[in-house]
């Protein structure tokens, strides 16, 4: 009798310290997990707002490379009017290159536009490149754009995982709670049973364990 008076005392402390122990083990498990996500907020916080600066410095670049490419475009007109503007005062100078300084102005101009029709080539090429850059970083930029959104969907959802888990903690905590008083009231049904079993003995005169 005394044997089993022990064994159940000691059951239900080993119950108690469970729950004890399960209790302290939940709460500092769901601690570290919402420091943990913390972090990852903070984390994303800063990639964020990383995004949003790179899709706005993007965003600028697009806008300087239309104007760069505009003005490409258009210094490439002017010196095409220039260079044809040489060419008709050239004609008219060699109407008159009866003079040596009108023969080397007339020379000085074809040297001229020579050297600006060689200008006109590259620019229109860099201008090609930029209007081919255009389109893809146009596309870029859209991408980029939409990064910042997509984080903050990904910060509303760590948030929304951290307020859950201090939800959870106390329903964690409230089944271990439960199990271990369930199994506090098996061991009294089971001690009141030996009890009961242990009377009965005594009362029929059997001998007692």
């Amino acid at each position: 009798m005394y044997r089993s008076k022990v064994l159940t005392l000691l059951a239900g402390v080993l119950i108690l310290a469970s729950v004890i122990a399960g209790w302290i083990a939940i709460g500092r498990l769901a601690a570290a997990t919402q420091r943990g996500l913390a972090r990852t907020e903070q984390s994303l916080s800063t990639a964020r707002d990383l995004a949003a600066d790179t899709a706005s410095s993007a965003d600028q670049l697009h806008q300087v490379i239309t104007v760069v490419g505009g003005g490409l475009s258009s210094t490439v007109d002017a010196l095409v009017a220039t260079r044809q503007v040489s060419a008709s005062v050239r004609a008219l100078l060699d109407a008159v290159s009866v003079f040596d300084r009108v023969e080397n102005l007339s020379n000085s101009l074809t040297d001229a536009e020579a050297s600006i029709a060689v200008v006109e080539i590259d620019l229109a090429e860099a201008s090609g490149s930029v209007e081919e850059a255009g389109p893809v970083l146009d596309k870029a930029v859209t991408s980029l754009t939409s990064i910042p959104a997509e984080l903050d969907r990904s910060i509303a959802e760590v948030e929304s995982s951290r307020a859950r888990i201090g939800q959870q903690v106390w329903l964690w905590r409230l089944a271990i709670a439960a199990g271990g008083a369930a199994l506090t009231v098996m061991l009294v049904l089971i001690s009141q049973l030996r009890r009961l079993v242990t009377g009965r003995s005594v009362i029929a005169g059997e001998p007692q364990p």
